[in-house]
């Protein structure tokens, strides 16, 4: 196993609590649904080997990132010439995290609100900010399009509609070689889970990419994962990256879904939600 022996405190112009560095991993890709706590793995990985997330779209040219430089990162959709290329490199490690897609929808209104959105040109999103809560919700889990059409406006990005993004990360799931994380196991307490459930998500990680961690810092770790109050982001090697963070409890969802909301995904995301494990029929 690769031995975690360095302990690192970070400028207090960052954060001010203590956290480890590791001194190697096996490469990896961090695969997420879009707005599914992203930045909480992208921390538990930045602490645990000390390298920083290297968005992509596209492979890069190499083929390969020493694990030293960060571990690559990206959102469903995942591109056909991407699956490829990660086909080419059986020694990849793949994380995917997922997030009760019924939450998704929730954050994913309010990040439309905040900013663009991949797929969604600026007269839609126009439209969009001036509908109801409940009518941006119908909008978000029933909107579709093709994945050509994404390109148009956001050509560095292939975050589609939740129900191919969700097509999709059931499909990664499935394969035995990917490590599948849950947004709800990682929250801990603060976010509406647990405590020890947030410690154990994080041994499967430490165990996938065969790492070694004392349970003391893996405490120190899973206390900085929920909220900002410690941010890495918008500096240094995470200049590029900025926390979307807002309220991230666990089932949110129950305080906005009506019967019509309730309805309109079982339709269009009811077999993906099961597949995930976050239900077993659609009589929820």
């Amino acid at each position: 196993m690769v031995k975690i022996s360095r302990l690192f405190i970070f400028l207090s112009c960052l954060f001010s609590s203590t956290v480890v560095v590791g001194e190697s991993a096996p490469p990896c890709v961090l695969i997420t649904i879009p707005k599914s706590g992203s930045h909480m793995v992208i921390k538990a990985l930045y602490f645990l080997t000390g390298g920083s997330p290297i968005w992509h779209t596209h492979f890069p040219s190499l083929c390969y990132i020493p694990s030293e430089q960060g571990f690559l990162y990206t959102h469903f959709c995942v591109s056909s010439q991407l699956e490829k290329n990660y086909s080419h490199l059986p020694e990849l490690k793949k994380i995917i995290n997922v997030r009760d897609l019924r939450d998704v929808c929730i954050s994913m209104v309010h990040q439309i609100c905040k900013s663009p959105w991949p797929g969604m040109n600026q007269d839609i999103r126009n439209k969009f900010k001036k509908m109801s809560f409940e009518k941006q919700l119908l909008f978000v889990i029933n909107f579709d399009y093709e994945l050509d059409e994404v390109a148009e406006f956001a050509p560095n990005s292939l975050q589609a509609s939740i129900a191919k993004i969700a097509e999709q990360a059931v499909q990664y799931s499935q394969e035995r070689d990917c490590l599948v994380c849950k947004y709800e196991n990682l929250v801990g307490l603060r976010g509406g889970g647990s405590e020890e459930l947030q410690k154990e998500e994080l041994r499967r990680i430490i165990t996938y990419l065969d790492l070694s961690v004392s349970e003391s810092l893996l405490s120190d770790i899973a206390s900085s994962l929920y909220g900002n109050e410690v941010d890495p982001f918008s500096s240094g090697k995470f200049a590029h990256f900025q926390s979307t963070f807002q309220q991230g409890k666990v089932n949110n969802w129950k305080n906005f879904f009506t019967e019509e909301h309730k309805e309109a995904f079982k339709h269009r995301l009811g077999k993906s939600l099961i597949a995930l494990g976050y239900e077993q029929d659609n009589n929820w």
